[in-house]
């Protein structure tokens, strides 16, 4: 197993990701969705909004995702690159833990 600390990779990913997002092609509603790391289950995702002003500073939303219940689990709103690699860590970490919980449940015959 590789040793790098997972926020060694958060800002590369973010960096993607938000390359990726800009020329995503948008839902319904007009966001746009790509994902930054998955872990079983569990998505880190980059999301843009359609700005509802396009004067106002534009946030860096990023959310915890599952795919078994289809619903977000946690959300940051950034305004800074320092904060969403740090928000970036964190859900990365989060998932990380949620897929080792539900392996180990698995692995355990509990449902």
């Amino acid at each position: 197993m590789c040793s790098q600390n997972p926020g060694d990779r958060a800002e590369p990913k973010l960096t993607r990701g938000y390359a990726r997002v800009r020329v995503a092609l948008p839902d319904a509603d007009g966001s746009k969705t790509v994902s930054l790391a998955r872990y079983g289950h569990y998505d880190v995702r980059l999301l843009a909004f359609a700005p509802e002003n396009p004067n106002d500073p534009t946030p860096i939303w990023l959310e915890l995702y599952s795919h078994e219940t289809r619903r977000g689990i946690d959300s940051c709103r950034c305004y800074d690159l320092a904060a969403a690699v740090q928000a970036t860590e964190h859900l990365i970490a989060r998932a990380r833990q949620l897929n080792e919980e539900s392996c180990r449940t698995s692995c355990d015959g509990v449902d």
